[in-house]
């Protein structure tokens, strides 16, 4: 008997998940009116604008939309809409590129309904690198917390996917301290970043080398790529009928919920907590000019069982309880499993 098996009783298939459209938007909507205020470079934003430099402005978005945008069809739709409105003159009080970048998200996200789409600047006041280059020194690129509970369960905090070869290092050193343990709780609670290398490589450590992890379907959803689990010298029992609980939250979303739903659909662990955003999009910045970039989603996986993924719907819990009682119900499961009671 496997050990998704010997769980079964606990899972919870038929729940359907509630809708998190609202709360994309809530939030998108905030990031629009707080965020660019603080990241963007105002003094570069606030030059005043000719019409031919709007006309510019837009001719790039439609431009990268065309070339990169994963939902083609959407990426028609917003030109038409963009060439409308230069035409019937909507953008003449446009002044500067902080009133273009607020009025074009507002017509993308309107034709599209993909809350994703956004125009940033091109030149933040301060670069997200350093600041995650600051920020792994303190916290081991991520990993707030390995150590040992009771019932010899391990416990493995990750705080952040960082696109980075270091994390790597540092995954392989905590999964190490850990491998001796008899079942292992992964904590995705408060994830964040981008990284699906670095989500790719955690999952190699609990599948065999060569073992598709998702299909990612990308130019214009014309191409696609398979990605595998890597080789590693990670522990040979994690990839076994080995217990792995993840903990997820309401606000688990990207590489986090890629690392949920993959190991979840592979039966190689069982998710404890909260269903997630449903952030399945793979986002990139492309740059339109010296003053505005646009993030932009490129690409989406399909998981090789459920040929689909978790978009709209996150990932739904097998045992679904409040995110700060996961940790507990967790690891009373795990000893559980293990015939400590």
């Amino acid at each position: 008997m496997t050990f998704s098996d010997q769980f079964s009783p606990y899972m919870r298939l038929d729940k359907m998940k509630k809708p998190k459209e609202l709360l994309l938007q809530i939030l998108l909507l905030l990031s629009i009116s707080t965020s660019q205020a603080s990241v963007l470079d105002v003094d570069n934003l606030n030059e005043k604008l000719t019409k031919h430099q709007i006309k510019q402005g837009i001719d790039g978005v439609i431009k990268v939309l065309a070339k990169n945008y994963i939902l083609p069809e959407k990426a028609l739709l917003i030109e038409k809409e963009l060439r409308h409105k230069l035409s019937t003159n909507e953008f003449d009080e446009i002044s500067n590129w902080y009133l273009f970048i607020r009025h074009i998200n507002l017509v993308m996200r309107k034709t599209s309904g993909d809350m994703y789409l956004d125009i940033v600047g091109t030149k933040p006041s301060f670069t997200l690198e350093k600041a995650q280059n600051k920020l792994s020194n303190v916290d081991s690129f991520g990993i707030h917390n390995v150590s040992i509970l009771s019932g010899n369960v391990g416990y493995f905090k990750l705080n952040y996917f960082y696109q980075n070869p270091k994390a790597e290092v540092e995954v392989s050193r905590a999964l190490d301290k850990l491998s001796k343990v008899d079942a292992l709780i992964i904590d995705l609670r408060n994830a964040e970043g981008e990284s699906i290398l670095l989500a790719q490589y955690l999952m190699s450590f609990f599948v065999k080398e060569g073992t598709i992890l998702s299909e990612v379907l990308y130019d214009n959803k014309n191409k696609r790529k398979l990605l595998r689990a890597t080789e590693n010298n990670g522990n040979d029992k994690f990839k076994h009928n080995f217990p792995v609980y993840i903990l997820t939250s309401s606000f688990l979303s990207s590489s986090g919920e890629f690392l949920s739903y993959t190991l979840k659909h592979l039966g190689k662990a069982v998710i404890v907590g909260e269903e997630t955003m449903g952030v399945a999009y793979l986002i990139q910045k492309q740059r339109i000019n010296d003053h505005i970039s646009i993030n932009i989603p490129i690409a989406i996986p399909l998981h090789p069982t459920t040929h689909t993924n978790w978009a709209q719907t996150g990932v739904i819990p097998d045992l679904d309880t409040a995110a700060n009682l996961s940790l507990e119900t967790a690891h009373k499961i795990a000893k559980e499993y293990l015939g400590i009671f």
